[in-house]
């Protein structure tokens, strides 16, 4: 059933957002993806693009308010290619501090960063900490990419190797975006994963792209607007399931 109120927080108004506070059990989403290459087919913002039409499904069926998607991230590996929009680790936490902080403000008091962008994940679990440090009146959630769905999104794919403009990616963004998704450029390329750095179990912060020098991964040709539609829907129901999941936890606020 679709949800009586809008929970887009910006076609909101200054009336209608308190009746959404309480319509959602308080409950707000955070939006997190990237600006960066995603190989020469894909747009640079397939990040925000395609969390943006996952979360449209989510907003048709469950009650939750859904903070405007926050395009910018840390991305600094990524900027050996054109394109990418990094932004210091220091501003983006405190952006993001400073937007959940106004969320709060305006009675909200539980609130989930939604990933969109797998780099993102390793950045928050340090942000949310200090914030538990910092003692908010809000108790916060972190969703990885898929919300828990990624095993099934992954069987989904014909190719094993996946990870960035990859079968999924491209399937997703020929869902939410097929106008801007040029797979003739590509004209049968491939792209492989390359060699590792030689340093043992040691990570450094450009581990990744040492692999996959051209942010592309496997046969983005496998890619289908019929897949990107599975992948959304199994994505959107990950959400629902997670958010009612926020709405009845007690004891994480408690303690």
């Amino acid at each position: 059933m679709r949800p009586k109120v809008e929970c887009f927080w910006i076609r909101n108004t200054d009336r209608t957002l308190p009746r959404l506070c309480r319509a959602s059990g308080r409950v707000a989403l955070l939006p997190l993806a990237s600006i960066e290459s995603h190989g020469p087919h894909l747009p640079l913002g397939s990040d925000p693009l395609g969390l943006d039409y996952v979360l449209k499904k989510v907003a048709a069926r469950e009650t939750v308010a859904i903070l405007p998607t926050l395009p910018y991230s840390y991305v600094a590996d990524a900027r050996m290619l054109p394109g990418a929009v990094h932004i210091r680790t220091d501003l983006l936490e405190g952006l993001v501090e400073n937007i959940c902080d106004e969320a709060a403000r305006n009675g909200f008091d539980k609130i989930a960063l939604v990933h969109g962008h797998g780099g993102n994940v390793t950045l928050d679990l340090g942000f949310m900490r200090r914030q538990l440090e910092r003692e908010k009146p809000y108790f916060l959630y972190s969703v990885p990419v898929f919300a828990g769905r990624g095993e099934a999104i992954m069987g989904l794919m014909e190719t094993r190797e996946l990870g960035h403009a990859c079968e999924f990616e491209t399937s997703l963004n020929l869902a939410a975006c097929p106008e801007l998704v040029d797979l003739a450029v590509l004209k049968g390329r491939t792209f492989p994963t390359y060699k590792a750095l030689e340093v043992g179990p040691a990570h450094t912060p450009v581990g990744w792209v040492v692999e996959h020098p051209e942010m592309a991964v496997g046969r983005p040709q496998k890619g289908t607007r019929a897949k990107g539609e599975k992948v959304a829907e199994l994505w959107a129901q990950g959400l629902i399931d997670q958010i009612r999941l926020i709405k009845r936890d007690r004891r994480g606020p408690a303690v």
